[in-house]
């Protein structure tokens, strides 16, 4: 048995048509016949019911294709493995984030990265910690940034450290001039917060809970950055990750602290046991160092920092 002959059987399974293969494989249907025929008579079955110009997997076909799927990936992986090795830096890194280390973060990193691996293909997912979780899971993504984990026994999980967030207003709002409030202070105002897919959303939704009330959500926008706009023009508060309000990004905005404190713990999580290339393995050193740099630098309390924008 060949990997060509795995890599045939795969591609006719996936396209469900042996025309559509062969133009896929760039070989002509007579030779990928030939070749599915050799492949039965070595495993001894079918592979496929024909019924005229329609196909389907027999049930020992079904059985064989993820089988064969896997031998596949495993070979493609040591080729690519043995390549990196060789020093070739090139390929595609998937790495998965949650919103706020996504939009003030990885650009940045990316820059620095792209710098050293031109070469390398870099694709950013963002998403909730459940979807990146299934992300990482399933192999979608080579790692991911969030705010919470589930399956630490499957997941390498790697703490990153602590988002501080934000009780936000419009300067203009009687609560502009605090250095700090209680979440329970908060429970008559109006909210502006995230699309309710977000992790922040369900984790502030909490901690307005925890302090005694539910907050009166007026608005829900798309992203951070749209959440500031609606608060600049008064329609609401809000509470976000103090990453988001660095420099210009907390222009025409008070940011005031919590009383107590409010935060969310960020950590770097990967499969257990799966291999990782070169530029995998050096880009996620740099979003340890960048998040923890990042993190280590937003004070815990606004003492000395300007409240305004």
């Amino acid at each position: 048995m060949e990997l060509a002959q795995l890599r045939h059987f795969v591609t006719i399974a996936e396209t469900m048509s042996f025309t559509a293969a062969a133009g896929v494989l760039h070989m002509s249907q007579p030779a990928l016949s030939y070749q599915m025929q050799n492949l039965e008579r070595e495993l001894g079955t079918r592979l496929f019911d024909r019924k005229g110009r329609r196909i389907q997997l027999t049930a020992d076909g079904q059985l064989f294709l993820p089988l064969a799927q896997g031998v596949l990936y495993r070979a493609n992986e040591a080729i690519r493995l043995l390549r990196e090795h060789m020093g070739a830096e090139e390929g595609e890194v998937r790495l998965g984030s949650n919103p706020s280390v996504a939009a003030y973060i990885v650009p940045g990193m990316l820059a620095e990265f792209h710098k050293d691996y031109p070469h390398v293909r870099v694709q950013t997912l963002e998403g909730g910690d459940l979807d990146l979780q299934h992300m990482v899971q399933n192999g979608t993504v080579d790692f991911a940034v969030v705010t919470a984990f589930g399956s630490p026994q499957i997941l390498e999980v790697t703490p990153l450290g602590t988002e501080y967030l934000r009780i936000v207003t419009s300067v203009r709002h009687r609560f502009a001039g605090r250095l700090s409030l209680e979440l329970r202070e908060l429970a008559t105002e109006e909210f502006v917060l995230s699309d309710s897919s977000y992790n922040l959303t369900g984790q502030i939704r909490d901690a307005c809970r925890r302090a005694g009330f539910e907050p009166r959500v007026l608005y829900e926008a798309s992203s951070l950055e749209a959440v500031k706009n609606f608060v600049r023009q008064g329609l609401g508060i809000s509470v976000m990750p103090a990453i988001a309000l660095e420099g210009l990004g907390r222009q025409g905005l008070a940011v005031i602290a919590a009383e107590g404190g409010l935060t969310r713990d960020l950590s770097l999580i990967m499969a257990k046991e799966r291999s990782s290339t070169r530029a995998i393995q050096v880009l996620i050193a740099q979003v340890k160092r960048s998040v923890m740099q990042h993190m280590s630098l937003l004070p815990g309390d606004l003492a000395g920092v300007p409240r305004y924008g």
